[in-house]
């Protein structure tokens, strides 16, 4: 049954459909709440964000023509919806407190969405969330609350990390043996890359040039991967992996093991992985068939000459396909992706030599970029996540290149997302969460 049949069925048996409230209305957020208000059995009830004029204009560009302009007035928001009508607000912490089925957070900004996933959790409502920072960060935690509890907590369908984890499940599902899964990346990294660098083409894009320097520096697709590796169990073989320059019809001879002619030594089994060429905006795994009958049929069938075989989507479609998940989570119960076991950590390495007193910037700026290495690496540098570095300051010299540590910083403990992770790794040290 696919999800429109079990979402109608509800609506007609509740007389209204799955009540959505998104936070954050960027270009997003808007093109999700477009997407949402499209698919049956779904429709956006609240959008939140600090901009309450782009709160109410993706509403109105969805399709409400019912919007209440409720701002701070949470009051006048649970009025309005009883009513039936769409509200917009300023602060996306109170909307768990209104009368929505799911949130889904679409901010992009790793403190927020941790935040956001938190107070969801805490009122036993579903969450849903788009910024995989975040949940690179404390996801271990947040699923582990979720799930002891009533709610659902996922990462959205429509990236990278989650497509690919449904070709690991479809191919561990067939008994197949997954050799390495990752992404293509259309660029090359450069880890000197600043926003100064990428105004025009931001510009062109219309992104924050920011937020397309975590792309350009390569902190991003470090985090998408390490993602995968935390929700599959799944390590790096090399840190920062090895990222070959490689083409569609390469992958297959590329992503093997050296003894059957590829590039990956197997001493400790699958890995994750990404690689420069045409394979983007696609998501990949590479299995093998350890039984000659079928193999025999995988060859007949046109996949491949085995044993290795690629199992490959050409595409993700991000805010267009993210609402899958408000189906799964609704219907079946079940989150889409979660960060199980704590794999791979993403630690910051100095962009350019720093010097004491440095006040860090966030991801996509001057100081540092994205570098996945195996969690237990990082345990023993005493490596600060890289979603934690921001506003911290810095007490000693870095060199370019060289990874920051908790002893480098004097990290602000102020701030929610630090809290979070101190309580994720006192429980995981413990042994309570992360398998």
């Amino acid at each position: 049954m696919g999800y429109t049949t079990g979402l109608l069925e509800r609506q007609e048996k509740l007389g209204r459909p799955v009540l959505v409230g998104v936070v954050g209305a960027g270009q997003m957020g808007s093109g999700l709440v477009a997407s949402i208000c499209k698919a049956p059995g779904l429709t956006v009830a609240a959008v939140a964000d600090i901009v309450i004029d782009k709160a109410e204009s993706a509403l109105r560009n969805a399709g409400r023509d019912d919007v209440v302009v409720a701002g701070a007035d949470l009051e006048a928001a649970k009025k309005a919806l009883t009513e039936g009508k769409s509200v917009a607000i300023t602060d996306g912490l109170k909307m768990p407190e209104l009368p929505v089925d799911i949130v889904v957070e679409v901010s992009g900004v790793p403190e927020i969405a941790a935040q956001i996933a938190y107070t969801c959790i805490a009122h036993s409502k579903d969450v849903a969330l788009m910024t995989v920072e975040a949940d690179i960060t404390v996801g271990v935690l947040l699923s582990s609350m979720a799930n002891a509890g009533n709610s659902v907590y996922t990462v959205m369908r429509g990236d990278e990390p989650v497509e690919c984890l449904k070709l690991v499940e479809y191919a561990e599902d067939l008994g197949l043996k997954v050799i390495c899964a990752g992404k293509g990346k259309n660029n090359v990294n450069i880890h000197t890359s600043v926003p100064e660098d990428n105004e025009a083409d931001a510009a062109r894009k219309k992104m924050n040039p920011r937020m397309l320097t975590e792309f350009t520096d390569g902190t991003k697709t470090q985090l998408e991967m390490a993602a995968l590796s935390n929700a599959t169990g799944i390590p790096v073989e090399v840190e920062g992996m090895h990222g070959p320059e490689c083409n569609l019809d390469e992958l297959i001879t590329t992503l093997i093991p050296k003894a059957d002619g590829g590039i990956l030594d197997w001493e400790n089994g699958p890995c994750v992985e990404y690689v420069t060429g045409n394979v983007a905006p696609g998501v990949f795994a590479i299995v093998k068939s350890e039984s000659d009958v079928v193999t025999h049929e995988l060859d007949y069938l046109k996949l491949g000459h085995g044993p290795y075989y690629l199992f490959y989507r050409p595409w993700h479609i991000a805010s267009i396909e993210a609402h899958l998940s408000i189906g799964e989570a609704v219907l079946n119960r079940r989150a889409d992706f979660q960060s199980r076991y704590v794999c791979t950590e993403v630690v910051g390495r100095a962009k350019f030599d720093l010097e004491p007193g440095t006040t860090m910037e966030g991801m996509g700026g001057h100081h540092f970029y994205g570098w996945a290495i195996p969690a237990e690496k990082a345990r023993e540098l005493n490596a600060i996540p890289v979603g934690l570095i921001q506003t911290s300051k810095l007490k000693v010299a870095k060199k370019q290149g060289e990874i920051i540590t908790y002893d480098d910083l004097e990290v602000d403990e102020t701030r929610p997302l630090v809290a979070m992770r101190r309580l994720q790794d006192a429980l995981v040290t413990r042994g309570m969460i992360g398998a």
